[in-house]
């Protein structure tokens, strides 16, 4: 995605768009606007998105939403210009038009939120913790926060599920997190809520998958800082040492 930066006093202007197709005037998107945070990685390091969408239905499904992006200080300005369609390759299924604007340079703190969408706007807040990001806005006829609060993900950690039909005496989630405490991978729990990579539920794990009828789906949640390696060569240990288990691991948050 390709950004422009203009520096223009304390004020840095972001356009959104991978599009060299000037937007349809500005009230052609299909309102609201959907808004809502994106937490990624770049190895160690965070990085934070304000994705946004209309409700549209585009014969290609990566038509953007023309967006500019202000900061001034601490209020964040944001104004939706109307679609354009893609100028490369049209991903045939169809789909709305997005944009997304990159925040990762943003400190802790409370940031006012003022969103222009055509003719018609509203404010909100976006407020960015050590542990999550919560967004309000005062009009969602205007923009539309659908994720409320993204919850960050931690560091080194190791997260997954089995599922099986065999019975207790043949697998239990007591083995498993045995097994990978030897792997140094200590079972843990997480504050509930929604993030980048699982929701976790009341009990501090993540929400089972759904099994089919007679299966069931053991959860595991570790703080592991070893060799990625090291745990996918022990999940194709226990899928091939005990037939009937379906292990997954996911290590990408290491």
């Amino acid at each position: 995605m390709r950004f422009l930066y203009v520096a223009l006093l304390s004020v840095g202007l972001l356009s959104s768009c991978d599009s060299d197709i000037t937007p349809e005037p500005a009230d052609s998107f299909a309102g609201p606007i959907q808004m809502q945070a994106l937490e990624s990685r770049e190895g160690q390091a965070r990085k934070l998105f304000l994705n946004f969408q209309d409700k549209g239905q585009y014969p290609c499904s990566n038509y953007c939403l023309g967006t500019s992006y202000e900061r001034a200080d601490k209020n964040l300005s944001f104004a939706f210009s109307g679609v354009a369609a893609p100028t490369g390759i049209c991903l045939t299924s169809i789909g709305p038009a997005r944009s997304s604007i990159d925040i990762s340079e943003l400190a802790a703190g409370t940031y006012p939120l003022r969103l222009q969408a055509g003719t018609r706007s509203t404010t909100g807040t976006l407020e960015i913790q050590s542990a999550f990001l919560r967004l309000t806005t005062n009009d969602p006829s205007v923009v539309n926060v659908t994720l409320p609060e993204l919850r960050f993900m931690p560091k080194n950690i190791v997260w997954g599920y089995a599922t099986t039909m065999l019975p207790q005496s043949q697998a239990s989630v007591e083995v498993l997190r045995d097994s990978l405490q030897r792997l140094s991978a200590t079972p843990t729990t997480l504050t509930p809520g929604v993030y980048s990579q699982f929701t976790i539920a009341a009990n501090g794990l993540p929400e089972p998958p759904q099994v089919s009828a007679g299966a069931r789906a053991l959860l595991l949640l570790a703080n592991y800082s070893g060799s990625p390696e090291r745990i996918q060569a022990y999940v194709k240990r226990a899928n091939a040492a005990t037939p009937g288990l379906n292990l997954w691991l996911n290590t990408s948050g290491m």
